[in-house]
């Protein structure tokens, strides 16, 4: 039997003749797009840096992985699609990669045996249907990861990477910067993957702040951003009005927003980080 080699990986044509050896094709409904370009797989394990642990969303064959377990004493991948598990194994059967078939968003990271001390490294070619909700649960476990590297659609790391209080950003764009300083790695065309996206990405590096950048609850905190910008095409004042996440009245509202030094006729994009956590903490102070 000829043994495939993580070499095969990061070319089309040797990737095409491995996946079909195992009878694999490209999922399109999990948007399985894989990354074998190498010098834009170099970009994303170095972003990573070196370490204890790396930790992988989407290994798919282990193109990255193979990379990644150079830089880390001990690498798990996590792939939802048991489909890949042999191949993965064949490529890399180092006693440091684990193999972990798994739903990243609803996995239990502290079964793995990871600590909330904030070295590890979160890595991974997102498929761009769930982009959100893997961002969503990488700030919420953001206690174990230092970092975390993710190739995304453009469009998404461009609201991420958008100033906040500018028109490009976006209810992400606070969730992610309330937390993190973000930077972009490098762009990634279409024909850097296989099969090739729709749509350019970018490598976007998520670095944790040690504190939060905001003094409000977190709940509370996000509860407004994420009401308002419900409604992002109404002022602010028209949204805390209609939403059905606060239930104030015209007067109350006219009533906050001027205790809160707010132009009632902004627009949620138009709200730095500062703005929504003053607004929050006057919303707590009438409940």
């Amino acid at each position: 039997m000829n043994f495939g080699s993580c070499e095969d990986l990061h070319h089309r044509a040797s990737l095409k003749r491995l996946l079909n050896r195992f009878g694999i094709q490209p999922d399109k409904d999990r948007g399985q797009h894989f990354l074998i370009d190498r010098n834009h797989l170099e970009t994303v394990a170095k972003g990573a840096g070196r370490g204890e642990v790396a930790l992988e969303v989407g290994s798919g064959p282990g193109s990255l992985t193979c990379l990644l377990k150079e830089r880390f004493q001990r690498t798990f991948a996590i792939e939802i699609d048991e489909r890949f598990q042999d191949l993965f194994k064949e490529l890399n059967p180092e006693e440091s990669v684990e193999f972990v078939l798994a739903d990243f968003l609803s996995l239990d990271l502290a079964d793995l045996g990871l600590c909330k001390d904030g070295k590890s490294s979160l890595v991974g070619n997102i498929p761009y249907g769930i982009t959100g909700k893997v961002l969503e649960r990488t700030i919420t476990d953001r206690e174990y990861f230092s970092k975390a590297v993710f190739t995304t659609q453009k469009e998404v790391a461009d609201r991420i990477l958008a100033k906040p209080g500018t028109k490009d950003c976006g209810a992400i764009t606070y969730y992610v910067r309330a937390y993190a300083d973000v930077t972009r790695l490098g762009e990634v065309p279409p024909d850097a993957f296989y099969p090739p996206p729709d749509v350019d990405s970018s490598i976007i590096k998520i670095v944790f702040a040690a504190e939060k950048k905001f003094e409000s609850p977190d709940g509370e905190y996000f509860s407004v951003v994420r009401g308002l910008f419900n409604y992002r095409r109404k002022t602010i004042r028209k949204g805390l009005i209609v939403s059905p996440d606060f239930t104030l009245d015209r007067d109350a509202v006219d009533e906050l927003l001027d205790r809160a030094d707010l132009d009632p006729g902004k627009r949620p994009e138009e709200l730095t980080l500062e703005d929504f956590d003053r607004l929050t903490r006057f919303l707590s102070d009438r409940s």
